[in-house]
C-alpha cells in the first residue's frame, strides 16, 4: 500500500499489534527509501505543540525555534524516506495538521501511522489491523492451539519459562486468558465519553 499511497494509517484496538507491525514494515522496507526510516513515539507526548519538535529532535535536527513544522518541511523536502509516527489517536488533529503539511511540502516523503482512528487527510490509505484469532468455550486442546493469541500467548510465555507448553491441563484456561484479554482490549479502546453514556 505504501507503493501508492503517500499516507498509510494502520488502525485497531488498543494491544492488537499496530506497532509491531509498523516497526516490521520500517525494517523490510527501510532500505528502499534512500534516505532511510525514521520512527517517532508518541504514545507519552501530552501536548500537541511538542508535535513538530518532537519530529525535529527524532530526525536530529536542532531546536525547532518559532516554527518547528517549516523547519521540518524545509529539511524534508528533497528526502525520499519513510516517517513513522506511532501512537497518534490522543493527538489526532495537531497530527493530520502536521501530516498534511509534511505531505505538501515534501513530495517524496511517505508517512506511516498508527493510530486507533484515523486522521481524515485527503490521500490517506487506512490498513484496519484486525485482532488475533480467539478460541470459543470447550475446544480441544488442539483447537485452541490454532488461534493467534493463544499461539502468541505461548511463545511470550516460553520466552520467559523456558518448557512452557499449551497441554491439556492449561489449554482451557489459556483460552479463557485470550478471550478475557480480547474483551479488555475492547473496552480500553472505547472512547471515554461513549463509555460513560453505556453506563
Amino acid at each position: 500500500m505504501l507503493s501508492h499511497a503517500r499516507l498509510l494509517t494502520l488502525t485497531g484496538v488498543g494491544g492488537v499489534g499496530k506497532t509491531r507491525l509498523a516497526a516490521r514494515v520500517a525494517e523490510t522496507l527501510g532500505r528502499t527509501y534512500r534516505d532511510g526510516v525514521e520512527t517517532v513515539e508518541l504514545a507519552t507526548l501530552e501536548a500537541g505543540d511538542l508535535l513538530a519538535p518532537t519530529v525535529a529532535a527524532a530526525l536530529g535536527l536542532p531546536e525547532a525555534g518559532p516554527d518547528p513544522a517549516t523547519m521540518l518541511v524545509d529539511h524534508l523536502a528533497d528526502k525520499r524516506m519513510l516517517l513513522v509516527l506511532d501512537n497518534c489517536e490522543h493527538l489526532l488533529d495537531d497530527c493530520a495538521r502536521l501530516v498534511e503539511q509534511l505531505l505538501r511540502g515534501a513530495a517524496r516523503l511517505r508517512i506511516l501511522v498508527t493510530s486507533r482512528q484515523t486522521l481524515r487527510v485527503s490521500g490517506e490509505q487506512v490498513l484496519v489491523v484486525p485482532s488475533l484469532s480467539v478460541p470459543d468455550h470447550g475446544r480441544r486442546p488442539s483447537d485452541i492451539a490454532r488461534h493467534d493469541a493463544v499461539r502468541l500467548f505461548v511463545d511470550r510465555a516460553a520466552s520467559v519459562w523456558p518448557g512452557f507448553s499449551l497441554d491439556a491441563g492449561n489449554a482451557a484456561y489459556l483460552a479463557r486468558l485470550a478471550q478475557r484479554l480480547e474483551e479488555s482490549r475492547w473496552r480500553s479502546s472505547w472512547p471515554r465519553r461513549g463509555c460513560a453514556q453505556c453506563r
